[in-house]
């Protein structure tokens, strides 16, 4: 059988998010099958592509006239869109639903534009692949006609995170990065969805009240909104408390969850949270807002807090900083939660979906 597969997403420089789904994806078909024909659609063709692949798969431009004259058994658009292309089936992922949603977490013409191609992938789609369960019921509430037409397959986490110990590295680490002895980590990016105003304003709050000494660690590149996070630090004179790293790659964010105290991810709305699961295999405790997807993902594996309230954040931070029973209790939770999810699951469980369109 004949698939291709939009590779876009995770091509590009600084890759996260669907990037990441993409690459490992097709990272974990390719040792999977080696049965079947794979075409990449690369808009860039046959350029650098961060792939290592075995014959069986092909970069090909996702424009050539060649997608039409020969048809797939399957295509698959695994960033909202579905690719144009000649098959006989058609796949597309929808993440989440925050362009519906979308208060102020993106632009209004970003947030039209996504709605576009959701609308237009879901009716055009044979089969839809989200990547949580809370987003496949707010699919199907809000698009009834996609009932029977949705899979849920979870996001996958590398089976080589795990918790850095090793001293040199450590520490060289912390050089690179400036990191302090004692700090909270974020992780994603810096834009109005992930709520990170309220973490600031919960971190003020605690140094204020409490004389904390933790400082806070950003990690991941500015989004919609990131100008209010850069105000809010500046004008509250935060900047040397908090420091702000951008984006870093898979070798060093592994180290850097691995020096972390306390993992907090505030977000407003998620598909899913990867940075959650790989949190929890470093070793991380992990403390989220308590919305519908974190709570699905995470389970009894995490302290949660009332997602608006920063006064609440700050009480929840507080209190896991000074109870080391509590912390190494959520470690062991965290450890055993992460083992459940797998890229090489969820490539198996995608071919799965490709092969019974085929039949």
């Amino acid at each position: 059988m004949i698939f291709g597969i939009d590779i876009k997403a995770a091509t590009g420089f600084q890759r996260s998010g669907i990037g990441n789904y993409v690459f490992n994806l097709v990272e974990n078909l390719n040792v999977i099958d080696n049965q079947n024909q794979y075409y990449l659609l690369n808009p860039k063709g046959n350029s650098k592509n961060p792939f290592h692949l075995n014959p069986n798969f092909r970069i090909r431009n996702r424009y050539s006239l060649l997608n039409f004259i020969n048809r797939f058994d399957v295509v698959h658009g695994p960033d909202f869109k579905i690719p144009f292309a000649n098959a006989k089936k058609k796949v597309v992922n929808i993440h989440d639903l925050a362009s519906f949603v979308n208060d102020g977490f993106m632009s209004k013409d970003f947030a039209e534009l996504t709605k576009k191609k959701v609308l237009t992938s879901i009716k055009k789609a044979d089969r839809i692949l989200t990547i949580s369960n809370a987003i496949k019921d707010q699919l199907e509430s809000e698009y009834p006609e996609t009932k029977g037409k949705i899979t849920n397959i979870y996001l996958g986490v590398d089976k080589n995170i795990q918790h850095i110990s090793d001293i040199e590295k450590r520490e060289s680490t912390r050089k690179k990065y400036n990191l302090p002895e004692s700090f909270i980590l974020f992780v994603g990016n810096l834009e109005s969805r992930k709520n990170i105003l309220t973490l600031l304003k919960a971190f003020s709050k605690l140094i204020q009240e409490s004389g904390f000494s933790h400082q806070l660690v950003l990690v991941g590149k500015p989004g919609f909104g990131f100008e209010l996070i850069k105000k809010y630090i500046d004008e509250n004179n935060l900047f040397n408390k908090i420091k702000l790293i951008g984006w870093v790659d898979e070798g060093d964010l592994y180290t850097i969850y691995s020096l972390a105290e306390l993992f907090v991810f505030p977000t407003f709305y998620e598909g899913f949270g990867l940075p959650i699961i790989e949190a929890m295999k470093c070793k991380l405790p992990v403390l989220l807002s308590d919305i519908v997807t974190n709570k699905e993902i995470a389970q009894d594996a995490a302290s949660y807090f009332n997602t608006s309230d920063e006064n609440d954040l700050a009480e929840q931070i507080l209190k896991l900083v000074n109870d080391n029973v509590r912390k190494e209790e959520m470690i062991k939770k965290g450890c055993e939660r992460s083992q459940k999810f797998d890229w090489r699951k969820t490539a198996t469980e995608t071919l799965s979906i490709y092969e019974n369109l085929s039949r």
